[in-house]
């Protein structure tokens, strides 16, 4: 599923350290790299469940970067997550995705110890 990923400038920043650590080149890549690998995870509150996670100042501020495909299976669990999380609302399905993915990066940010799988 091809979706308009919106992220701030930190996930960008974040974005490219992770591209330069993994060797990897592309954008849409390391994306669903790292939406593959925190899926994997049993633990997901460790990543979407923390008042860290929850929308404050700034929220909806996430300007659309780029075009990303989504694996299906991937997407709907990202779908779900969003629902069970209770994230406040959004205007399209897109913006509902890159919340999630957003989440997925500012655990990456704070987790000195994530790798990707």
């Amino acid at each position: 599923m091809e979706i308009s990923l919106s992220l701030k400038d930190s996930h960008l920043w974040t974005l490219d350290a992770l591209k330069e650590q993994n060797s990897v080149s592309s954008n849409e890549e390391i994306v669903q790299q790292c939406v593959s690998s925190v899926l994997k995870s049993e633990d997901r509150d460790l990543v979407f469940g923390t008042v860290r996670e929850q929308c404050g100042e700034g929220c909806f501020s996430a300007e659309p970067q780029f075009e990303v495909d989504i694996d299906n299976a991937d997407f709907k669990e990202l779908q779900k997550i969003y629902s069970a999380y209770g994230f406040q609302g959004y205007n399209s399905v897109d913006e509902e995705i890159s919340k999630t993915i957003r989440c997925i990066f500012k655990y990456i940010e704070s987790n000195n110890d994530f790798r990707l799988l």
